[in-house]
């Protein structure tokens, strides 16, 4: 079993793109069918030819996880993975109805399996992060990445749970410009600088709080969303398990992408496009920011 995240979201891949010649001799059976007798037929095949790959999917990731080191006591107990509940046959057959209201179903259902296949692998990681106690996981995306996935990727190995990393409760602390300035200049690594927000380092800070210099502190708040609102169809992100005393430093090519999200931050700042009272980081505007130096790095002759 593979340990680099790359070949473990090569083996997702494959599985995505068999399941795709699946999808499309499905969908070329119900051409001739009526539209009443498509969505009858969608809807009971589909669920049938899609979980299968969501087990397969769980199966991989149980056996990737419990392939990842451990620095732990030689007293403390195993740990045992669980699998994440495979999707309700009902939301699989949603899925199918809606991609016959598209204008290319095939497309359009390939995109919605991929996200299934590789959701199915976030939430077992995730279910896994959240009973171990110590575990951490962290958002891998591949170098031709979207904007949207490489933002998001670079917040390095800060979730304990899928409820910290889209909810308001367990989020690790964020990283501040200047964190994320001496990542990319290769001045510490992304666990050293969430060591160092950690706690509170400054009296007057800790003050503000009704805290003491050396307390932990906690992330901001955020709305809750649901799981999938961070990910997309045809998304290839992964989760990767930080198992208790190990820690994880992203791709090289990371560091870039901490470099174009400053750039980003600092761009929407100065343009005013900011949230609330105190200026909090609008993450849509930076994002937009990040797609306007894209288009401007590739129309340079």
């Amino acid at each position: 079993m593979p340990t680099e995240a790359a070949e473990f979201q090569l083996l997702l891949t494959r599985l995505t793109v068999e399941l795709g010649g699946e999808i499309a001799d499905l969908l070329a059976r119900i051409a001739g069918m009526q539209p009443v007798e498509q969505m009858a037929y969608i809807t009971a095949a589909y669920p049938e030819v899609v979980t299968p790959y969501l087990a397969a999917s769980n199966d991989l990731t149980q056996a990737w996880y419990e392939a990842q080191p451990v620095v732990a006591a030689p007293s403390a107990p195993a740990f045992e993975t669980v699998a994440a509940p495979l999707l309700d046959v009902e939301a699989l057959a949603i899925s199918g109805r809606w991609s016959l209201t598209q204008g290319k179903p095939i497309e359009a259902l390939q995109g919605s399996a991929t996200r299934s296949v590789f959701d199915q692998s976030r939430r077992t990681i995730s279910d896994n992060v959240e009973r171990e106690t110590g575990a951490r996981w962290a958002r891998y995306a591949s170098a031709n990445a979207c904007n949207f996935c490489k933002m998001l990727a670079t917040r390095g190995a800060v979730y304990t749970s899928e409820a910290s990393a889209l909810g308001v409760t367990g989020r690790s602390v964020n990283l501040e410009t200047s964190d994320r300035r001496a990542i990319a200049a290769g001045q510490m690594t992304r666990d050293e600088a969430l060591a160092r927000r950690s706690t509170f380092r400054s009296a007057r800070e800790a003050g503000k709080r009704g805290r003491q210099v050396g307390d932990a502190r906690a992330g901001a708040l955020r709305g809750s969303q649901q799981y999938g609102d961070k990910y997309h169809d045809w998304c290839h992100c992964i989760a990767v398990a930080v198992r208790p005393g190990g820690s994880y430093e992203p791709p090289s090519y990371v560091e870039q992408w901490d470099k174009q999200y400053a750039a980003a931050v600092t761009a929407t700042r100065e343009a005013g496009q900011t949230k609330g009272k105190y200026g909090a980081i609008d993450f849509k505007a930076v994002l937009r920011q990040m797609d306007a130096q894209q288009r401007e790095q590739t129309s340079t002759p």
